[in-house]
């Protein structure tokens, strides 16, 4: 019998097939991952590091059947044992209370320190299934960051970095600008140091952790919650805010240590998921545009709320010299993007602001840029200038060493007894996990990190939004709303940006920018409101593939849209939304009943359908495109589309039968 020759080494498996860079890095990488792989199964197997998880089950949990045992005797068995073992929280705490004279909080650690190892079972598995335990194999020294493997270099990443940071540079001021309407003007170069020091941090911690191309930084969405929605219009004390930021990053970080994060995405009406974030970006626009943070070109009027600043003549509003300059670096800015300039609303901001910088150093008190818009009249005389508060953005000084005074540490922890505290906490985690979610999934594909199913790498993902709540925590304790990843880092991507490093990079641009707080705190808000209207109106691509013709999610979905700016309250739109949704889906029950249709259908698909809601599905809808309804079935369930496609196929033809 014929034998076949085995090849003699791994160059020589490769002979017939035609070598070229791309296969030989995909050779190495196989070579090096099974080598990893065998070195770690030897320690897991001789260290028992791993531990046995598979009584971790839902087909025989904790292989009951398989031990002849039953959930009552369990259930019983672990009742006697308590019993026999409770004297131990009298004890304790009597024992303890000689040296500790807190005898209920004794009593209390006691039974959390016998219930928690009790429990600790529970981590192996979700470290096994969830990704909690991270993938730090891009830590090493043969291949940093496995810059080899995705094909890309020092350079390339070190590039990809700074072209994503010109990009996200705009963030300082404009953030600056938003959040000092809350906590007073007086503090926005503790901002501004704050929001480079935190946009730092965040984005080396992420590139380490998850190996990620992302540059992260506070939000600008959540800026605007905490300034306008708790802050100014609920009337709660910013410090107390701050305090709500650091509560949702602690349960941002519990989620995500949990690999919980996605089932709290889903449970929010698909609709909802997709407007809330274009409804944050007309919020943001609007904003831009008007007197306090932006343009000027808004302002309020008695009888309609909000109107046009006019007249548009420098000689009859003293204003419209701000509004044309604000508007030229508007256009300016837009066209640049349009040609694709790097950095673009940076060269905008620096624009509108060295003319503005230049005419007020030259003409002083006289000046055309002088704020705050409606105060001002170049009629007055000095004296009446500065009793009207009258000023003109202008530094004194470039740099100096940077010290947050101010708005570090300010946590009031007594504010956890209002209800209030508790709604913008969850506020705040909502709307920080799912920016995280839609950006993560925008950019990581982009960058090829997305598998054929539509998902991210569970431990690299976690990582990601780990180091994310990490940092909200962080930045709450410096002074500045939720850290969430910034979807400029797709510019860093389309550079080249595949690794860790980028983002890396990304954070050291960030620590050089912060001895020139002095600096960056006199942009005037007729250079960043511009970039903040031209964010908002970026923010309208979340809307681009959504199914409008689908009655049952475009009306809840534009209810979130505009009740956002329309109530300046992002929370508001989102219950609008959501409420809307659950309201429809309980009056159309017995109507898909009297169909003979399921009628919790759509509460299933939020919940993870399975194959028999996916079969369902189709019937159940009321007006739907089958391509959407396809691509949005993949997303939610992590099935290929080609078997959602042929479950419907099947479906449809015994309906025909």
């Amino acid at each position: 019998m014929a034998t076949t020759e085995q090849p003699s080494s791994a160059m020589e498996t490769t002979e017939h097939v035609p070598v070229d860079d791309g296969s030989m890095q995909q050779v190495e990488a196989a070579t090096e991952k099974k080598e990893e792989m065998s070195m770690l199964k030897k320690i897991a197997d001789k260290t028992g590091i791993l531990g046995d998880f598979r009584h971790l089950n839902f087909k025989d949990p904790f292989l009951m059947k398989e031990k002849n045992s039953r959930w009552w005797r369990e259930v019983r068995a672990g009742t006697v044992t308590f019993l026999t073992m409770a004297y131990i929280l009298p004890v304790n705490a009597n024992l303890l209370g000689i040296a500790i004279p807190y005898k209920k909080d004794l009593v209390i650690a006691t039974a959390a320190a016998g219930c928690i190892p009790s429990l600790g079972g529970c981590w192996g598995w979700a470290a096994t299934h969830l990704g909690v335990t991270g993938d730090f194999s891009h830590l090493n020294l043969s291949d940093p960051f496995w810059m080899r493997r995705k094909g890309s270099g020092w350079w390339t990443e070190i590039r990809a970095g700074c072209v994503t940071f010109l990009t996200m540079a705009y963030v300082m001021p404009v953030n600056a600008q938003i959040m000092s309407d809350a906590m007073g003007k007086e503090n926005i170069e503790d901002l501004v140091i704050a929001t480079a020091a935190v946009s730092c941090i965040a984005s080396i911690l992420g590139g380490l952790m998850s190996n990620f191309p992302f540059g992260l930084a506070p939000g600008m969405g959540a800026n605007a919650y905490f300034t306008f929605t708790v802050v100014l219009t609920y009337g709660m004390p910013w410090q107390d805010a701050l305090t709500a930021v650091f509560f949702s990053g602690c349960f941002f970080l519990i989620l995500s240590v949990l690999g919980l994060r996605t089932l709290l995405v889903k449970i929010l009406p698909r609709g909802v998921q997709v407007a809330m974030g274009a409804g944050i970006g007309i919020f943001l626009c609007f904003i831009g545009l008007q007197s306090s943070q932006g343009m000027g070109i808004v302002v309020d009027n008695p009888a309609t709320l909000v109107t046009l600043n006019t007249p548009l003549t420098v000689d009859s509003n003293y204003d419209a010299s701000k509004m044309w300059l604000s508007v030229a670096v508007l256009i300016l800015t837009a066209t640049m993007l349009a040609i694709k300039v790097p950095g673009a609303p940076l060269v905008g901001i620096l624009f509108g602001t060295i003319v503005a910088w230049s005419e007020c150093w030259a003409k002083k008190d006289d000046s055309a840029f002088n704020y705050p818009v409606g105060a001002c009249n170049p009629a007055q005389n000095a004296t009446l200038l500065e009793d009207a508060g009258c000023f003109c953005y202008a530094p004194t000084k470039v740099a100096e060493a940077a010290q947050i005074e101010n708005t570090a540490g300010v946590f009031q922890w007594n504010a956890v007894y209002d209800g209030g505290f508790w709604v913008a906490v969850f506020t705040f985690l909502y709307t920080d996990i799912l920016d995280s979610s839609g950006t993560f999934f925008a950019v990581a594909k982009r960058a090829g990190y997305v598998d054929k199913y539509g998902n991210l790498p569970k431990g690299n993902a976690n990582m990601a939004y780990v180091s994310d709540a990490v940092a909200t925590m962080v930045g709450s304790a410096l002074g500045t709303s939720t850290v969430t990843t910034y979807i400029e880092s797709s510019a860093g991507v389309v550079d080249g940006g595949r690794t860790g490093l980028t983002a890396v990079t990304v954070g050291l641009w960030f620590a050089l920018a912060i001895p020139f707080a002095p600096l960056l705190s006199k942009i005037p808000p007729l250079a960043s409101g511009p970039i903040l209207s031209i964010v908002g109106g970026l923010m309208m691509k979340n809307i681009e593939n959504f199914e409008w013709s689908d009655v049952e999610e475009a009306l809840p979905a534009f209810a979130c849209l505009v009740m956002i700016p329309l109530t300046y309250n992002i929370a508001y739109g989102i219950i609008a939304g959501t409420m809307m949704w659950i309201i429809m889906q309980v009056l159309l029950m017995p109507y898909r009943a009297f169909k003979k249709q399921d009628p919790l259908v759509k509460f299933k698909l939020l919940l993870g359908p399975d194959e028999e809601t996916l079969k369902s599905f189709q019937d159940a809808s009321i007006g739907h495109g089958s391509e959407r309804e396809a691509d949005w079935l993949t997303h939610v369930t992590g099935k290929p589309k080609e078997v959602i496609e042929q479950a419907h196929q099947a479906h449809d033809s015994l309906k025909d039968k």
